[in-house]
């Protein structure tokens, strides 16, 4: 039996450009992603799924020379709103990558980006807590 009830949208994207410089990665995206559905991107490699993904937390606006237009939605709020919180956009929308995918930051800035961004702004605590997570996956080096 075909559930005919109205699908409630959580993400939309609407007419999305995104370019590195000059360059444009996505050209005029709009989709809806509807709650409690799968939703997949596939394509071959280079034809900006991660750019895509990357746009839904504003992890692109970390990297120099990006620009995005159009309009992105998520729960009916305009993530590029200004008066949208970029830290607590990305606690609520994570990604996981295939590969490490770090933030054109410090090392240090990367490990402690987590902890900071959950109230810790203690100095001396960041830094064992760096300390720690690097000892731990063996990349601690003096």
């Amino acid at each position: 039996m075909i559930d005919h009830k109205e699908k409630e949208v959580k993400i939309t994207a609407q007419n999305v450009d995104f370019f590195y410089g000059q360059k444009q990665a996505l050209k005029d995206i709009s989709l809806d992603i509807n709650k409690n559905e799968v939703f997949a991107l596939i394509g071959p490699s280079g034809c900006g799924k991660t750019t895509f993904l990357r746009i839904l937390n504003r992890m692109n606006d970390l990297i120099p020379k990006t620009k995005v237009s159009g309009t992105v939605r998520i729960e009916g709020q305009d993530i590029y709103d200004p008066q949208v919180d970029e830290v607590q956009l990305r606690k609520s929308v994570g990604t996981v990558f295939q590969k490490p995918n770090p933030f054109p930051i410090s090392i240090f800035e990367n490990v402690a980006y987590g902890p900071k961004a959950n109230g810790n702004k203690n100095k001396k605590k960041l830094m064992e807590i760096v300390e720690r997570s690097l000892r731990q996956a063996a990349l601690w080096m003096k």
